[in-house]
């Protein structure tokens, strides 16, 4: 990297590594699978080929990213062990990030983005692996499909935890399909259970798919944010 905060502190030194412009959301795009050049770039409007190319060299220097030869001459970037195992940290300060702006009083494009039904589904995806940090099912594993406005994702919930990758190639014991408007209004409970039930459909293990509707439609996730709004004047 070549900025650094020259000093002696561990947080510091990650910065070092993780602290340039859309590196995180480099990362981000890369939890949900491996991606192609021109696939990363049309999901990070604004950022230049060159300075996306600038970046991926940096992550493959630093051992989180890999390019990975697809029998083309479109190779694909994927992230190593090493880069997955930011997913709790980046997935923690998503979900921070939610609780925070989603009691702040003024508009900002954050709140926005929340209240919005307009995102996009690979957004939308990765929120559902975020609230399932509320209802967490040890015993409960499975691997289901969730489609959502016709792009197919897996979800696996393994020991308790969750995650969402894209395509749904593989076997699963369940699968719903929805819409990115349904599972937003649901995410801000603007919509009953029995509502967002019959706004999707659903079919497979019954179990799965009432795990998956916990998740989405999440109680938990609105207390926590309420505590969260005697701590935003202080920020």
């Amino acid at each position: 990297m070549a900025r650094t905060y020259n000093q002696d502190c561990i947080l510091a030194h990650a910065l070092d590594l993780l602290g340039e412009r859309w590196t995180l959301l480099i990362l981000r795009e890369l939890f949900l699978g491996p991606q192609r050049f021109g696939d990363l770039q049309a999901g990070l409007p604004g950022i230049g080929a060159n300075l996306l190319s600038k970046r991926l060299k940096e992550l493959e220097e630093a051992g989180l990213v890999d390019a990975v030869s697809s029998g083309d001459a479109r190779g694909r970037y994927r992230l190593t062990d090493t880069g997955e195992a930011l997913r709790p940290s980046v997935r923690t300060l998503m979900k921070w990030s939610i609780l925070y702006f989603m009691e702040r009083p003024e508009s900002s494009p954050a709140r926005e983005c929340i209240y919005t039904d307009n995102l996009q589904p690979d957004s939308v995806a990765l929120a559902i692996e975020i609230f399932a940090a509320y209802c967490p099912e040890p015993d409960n594993n499975y691997v289901a499909h969730i489609i959502i406005d016709e792009f197919p994702y897996t979800i696996y919930n393994m020991n308790g935890q969750m995650t969402v990758r894209r395509g749904a190639d593989g076997p699963a014991v369940a699968t719903i399909i929805s819409d990115v408007a349904t599972i937003m209004q649901a995410f801000r409970m603007e919509l009953t259970l029995d509502e967002v039930k019959s706004r999707m459909k659903m079919s497979g293990d019954q179990k799965a798919l009432g795990h998956l509707l916990r998740c989405i439609v999440h109680k938990e996730a609105h207390e926590d944010a309420e505590t969260v709004t005697p701590l935003a004047a202080s920020f």
